[in-house]
């Protein structure tokens, strides 16, 4: 589905960058460390760099020693993970995640799997295969080992406190400008007529996949979701894979190879059966249909957004009010407009840390003003519309402590789960070879790992 893309796209750059990396390592390549039976190519100290831009991380005070600690530290949680009976990674939940991943691939090459084998030095898609999957698990090993190691850490407000006045005060960071953005969405609806259509030709499916036809033949043929269509419709997931709720609702409420009745999501109207169960993990194949919208019911969508803001504008409703009672956006509709940084739970957010478009779009924008109607292309692939209010903005300032509260907290617990970390990394280094390049011998590493 293509809700999956974000991640799929965030895998695979580090999969594309570990693949190009191993088929020109063996010539150009020198060894940056080994720990236990790992190595660390010079490599890959450039690529870790690449892909935490890529992620929108902050790489400006990262040298390369820095980058080296964070590789060898991967390894080593890869070494512990694998002696960890609790931390397990199914080969089916990765072929699944490889699957998607070539086929993403393929998209981006024009359908063509011989260049993408041919773009990335393969001979077979086996060999390609084989490839990812080890990359794939060792990343999800090291990543579910680090998560453990971090597990239940907290810090209450008097170790905030006390972390923020052992800054000295001529020390004291800088917060760039940060904006409190609230938005209103509106999504154009199909007609009845068309969405109709849709169901009757998924039941049709239903019935000729009951009296014999080939599920996957039929995905193949009429399923508009192209991140499976090519591979017959087929996900591999588990109750907490990245999906959708009512596409896991069904998946999980099915018995082995029945077929579902036409369910909808915010993608379009599916069918789908499940072909394997394992435990917790389900293999599935679904067909998506997208009903057809109209030029006319687009442009009542953008009327009505419009309607909306010159209401707002003239004091009639608040923005709050109109978000929640209009909004077709379901996470921020529930916070009455507010964007919310899933990764701190804050709606302060930094401006320069938005997505281009967004920044853009905000940069000029004073406090209390609304965007005109803009038109956005969402994961469906369909035109939706919404206005920006930035409810708040807060100029580059020196940080405060009741002010930047949140971001102070979150610069503390992090600094808590880093000593946490390098803790444990000491404790484990000491039960594994490691060697170092003289080349990095000069590195000042929080953790042990040049013996002295």
């Amino acid at each position: 589905m293509n809700q999956l893309k974000t991640l799929i796209i965030i895998i695979l750059s580090i999969s594309i960058s570990s693949l190009y990396a191993q088929e020109k390592r063996i010539k150009v390549d020198g060894i940056a460390a080994v720990v236990g039976d790992q190595i660390v190519l010079n490599s890959e100290l450039g690529q870790l760099k690449i892909q935490m831009k890529q992620q929108g991380i902050d790489t400006k005070n990262l040298d390369d020693c820095k980058i080296l600690e964070r590789l060898m530290q991967d390894k080593l949680l890869l070494i512990e993970a694998k002696k960890d009976t609790l931390i397990k990674v199914t080969d089916k939940e990765i072929d699944g995640m490889v699957e998607q991943q070539i086929e993403y691939m393929k998209t981006q090459m024009g359908g063509s799997l011989e260049k993408v084998l041919e773009f990335y030095n393969k001979n077979t898609l086996t060999e390609l295969q084989n490839e990812l999957k080890k990359i794939d698990k060792n990343k999800k090993l090291s990543e579910q080992m680090r998560q453990k190691v971090m597990k239940d850490i907290d810090i209450s407000p008097e170790e905030v406190k006390m972390f923020f006045d052992a800054i000295p005060k001529d020390k004291i960071p800088e917060i760039g400008t940060q904006v409190e953005l609230m938005q209103i969405v509106i999504k154009p609806k199909s007609d009845k007529d068309a969405e109709q259509k849709i169901i009757n030709k998924l039941k049709d499916i239903k019935k000729k996949v009951e009296s014999g036809a080939s599920f996957r033949a039929q995905a193949v043929l009429y399923s508009e979701d192209p991140g499976s269509r090519a591979n017959g419709g087929k996900y591999v997931l588990t109750r907490k894979s990245a999906f959708v709720q009512e596409f896991k609702d069904v998946a999980f409420s099915l018995e082995k190879r029945q077929v579902s009745e036409p369910f909808k999501t915010e993608f379009g109207w599916h069918i789908l059966t499940v072909e394997e169960i394992n435990g917790q993990e389900r293999v599935v194949r679904h067909i998506l249909m997208v009903p057809e919208i109209s030029f006319l019911n687009k442009r009542a969508a953008k009327k009505q957004l419009d309607t909306i803001r010159k209401r707002i504008l003239n004091k009639e409703l608040t923005f709050e009010e109109a978000a929640k009672e209009f909004s077709d956006d379901e996470e921020t509709q529930k916070t009455g407009g507010r964007i919310i940084d899933p990764n701190t739970g804050n709606s302060m957010l930094d401006l320069t840390m938005l997505e281009p478009k967004m920044h853009q779009t905000v940069q000029d924008l004073k406090e209390g003003e609304i965007t005109e109607v803009l038109t956005e292309i969402g994961r469906t692939g369909n035109e939706y519309y919404k206005i920006i209010k930035v409810n708040k903005r807060i100029p580059t300032h020196k940080m405060d402590f009741v002010k930047d509260y949140p971001k102070i907290k979150e610069m503390a617990l992090k600094q808590i789960k880093e000593k946490v970390l390098v803790k444990w990394m000491n404790e484990k280094i000491k039960n594994n070879y490691i060697k170092i390049n003289p080349d990095f011998q000069h590195c000042q590493f929080d953790s042990h790992w040049i013996k002295k």
